[in-house]
């Protein structure tokens, strides 16, 4: 079976793509209905869009929902529209809170007309959730969250709880940690499901609570949201607005999407890659238009190195194998510099390193930075002794490699806490960015080392 084949039929065997060119609608919907969202998605791909369409329609609205939800906003659009009023309506109001005011933002951004039209056919409680969601910004824990929770009075008995639990569970995102709250709806603690079940029907919720409460509130990035499930192990988090009112949670299933998005984003930022292009589906002109503006400036910044050659020029003319040696010096230079970024980067990301730290990191990378120059110093000396050169070229050369790494080290370093001083994503200091600073760093270290070794060009600079 070859590749294509094998994801063709990734869909717990079914080939949906001959399922849909060979199959009335009923039966159709009797094949997808008895297969997992996620299985569908191991085979979308392989499907047109005419084909996909098929399969919505013809999923139950929960299955529906749950496969929508997992597309991106432009697909979803698309779909949306594709669709009939009734099968639109019936998918929108299956999706979770959450999911449904991102669908819809996405639809508004991609066609307003076809937004208000979608809206019209959603009950006006629907609706009405679903755009006070829509009301925070996407990066932030209120664009997360879900309001479908379940809450407890702390007056409660634990029999009273749990017979309201029966009632209220269906409708709730998870019951599995029950937030307790005041009349005006003020945090005031939590249990767990286990605490509730476990404890006597007559005692009062107010008695077994914890009201020491881990929350965010509407306006936390989502990043720090991420961060204190991960830090606490939650399985889900309470979100508060600033008043203090239980207002909606984050479970621990969106902030994993938010730590791939973030991750996804550091990686393109580090390699100096678009961050906003779904590479998979990006036609050509797309990916060059997004990846042409940060390159040129590259190239316009690496014209420096060209100044800087054409300056000393005469250094060259009098000692030509030091030409040689450029590409060396200054690629070394680039790697280790980020090389080091990227540990550095990594590290602030995930709060290992604050910006207090900076001294003590910059005290490490210098006796880091000591150790690597001398180490390839020693390397660059042994390997061009091998060529018979002139004794004082391999020591401007061993010199100028621990400069170079040296400073590589140090600005490697240095640049992402600045960044992160100056309120900037520290990923932004690519490798590409640090490369081309090295490179005009290494060149006037190179030819500076060479004049005062070698007397060549003294003249110049």
């Amino acid at each position: 079976m070859d590749q294509k084949t094998a994801g063709q039929k990734g869909a717990g065997g079914v080939d949906l793509k001959a399922l849909v060119e060979r199959t009335d609608a009923a039966a159709l919907a009797e094949v997808v209905a008895e297969l997992r969202p996620q299985e569908l998605l191991e085979s979308w791909e392989d499907l047109s869009f005419e084909d996909r369409v098929l399969i919505v329609a013809a999923l139950p609205p929960d299955k529906a929902a749950e496969l929508v939800s997992n597309l991106g906003d432009d697909e979803q659009s698309a779909l949306l529209e594709a669709l009939h009023p009734p099968a639109v309506r019936a998918v929108l109001e299956e999706l979770d809170p959450d999911d449904l005011a991102d669908a819809l933002q996405a639809l508004e951004e991609h066609d307003a007309e076809q937004a208000e039209a979608v809206k019209a056919l959603l009950g006006p409680d629907v609706l009405a959730v679903a755009e006070a969601l829509a009301s925070y910004e996407e990066e932030e824990a209120g664009g997360l969250m879900t309001p479908e929770f379940v809450s407890l009075a702390a007056g409660m008995t634990v029999d009273q709880a749990l017979e309201f639990l029966r009632e209220a569970s269906p409708d709730a995102e998870t019951i599995y940690y029950l937030y307790v709250v005041d009349r005006d709806h003020r945090l005031l603690g939590v249990l767990s499901l286990r605490e509730l079940i476990v404890a006597s029907p007559s005692t009062r919720i107010g008695d077994i609570m914890d009201t020491n409460v881990v929350w965010v509130t509407t306006s936390t990035d989502q990043e720090e949201v991420a961060r204190v499930i991960a830090d606490y192990d939650f399985a889900v988090l309470p979100v508060v607005d600033e008043t203090e009112r239980l207002v909606g949670i984050v479970t621990v299933d969106d902030v994993l999407d938010v730590v791939e998005l973030e991750a996804t984003e550091d990686i393109h930022r580090l390699g100096a890659a678009p961050v906003d292009v779904d590479y998979a589906r990006a036609p050509p002109w797309l990916l060059f238009r997004k990846r042409m503006p940060w390159l040129l400036l590259l190239v316009v910044s690496m014209t420096l190195t060209f100044n800087v050659i054409s300056h000393f020029e005469g250094v060259l003319a009098e000692v030509v194998i030091l030409a040689a040696f450029i590409p060396l010096l200054i690629g070394t230079g680039g790697n280790v510099g980020a090389q080091i970024a990227t540990l550095v980067v990594r590290s602030l990301a995930t709060r290992d390193l604050e910006l207090r730290d900076y001294l003590g990191v910059l005290l490490k990378e210098i006796g880091t930075g000591l150790l690597l120059g001398l180490a390839f110093s020693v390397f660059i000396a042994g390997y061009v002794l091998l060529f018979q050169v002139e004794p004082r070229v391999v020591l401007a050369l061993g010199m100028t490699m621990l400069l170079i790494v040296m400073t590589a080290n140090l600005v490697g370093a240095s640049l992402p806490f600045l960044f992160r001083r100056l309120g900037i994503d520290p990923a932004l200091t690519s490798s590409p960015a640090i490369t081309t600073i090295m490179d005009v760093v290494g060149l006037l270290i190179y030819f500076r080392v060479v004049i005062w070794v070698l007397g060549a060009g003294s003249g110049q600079g």
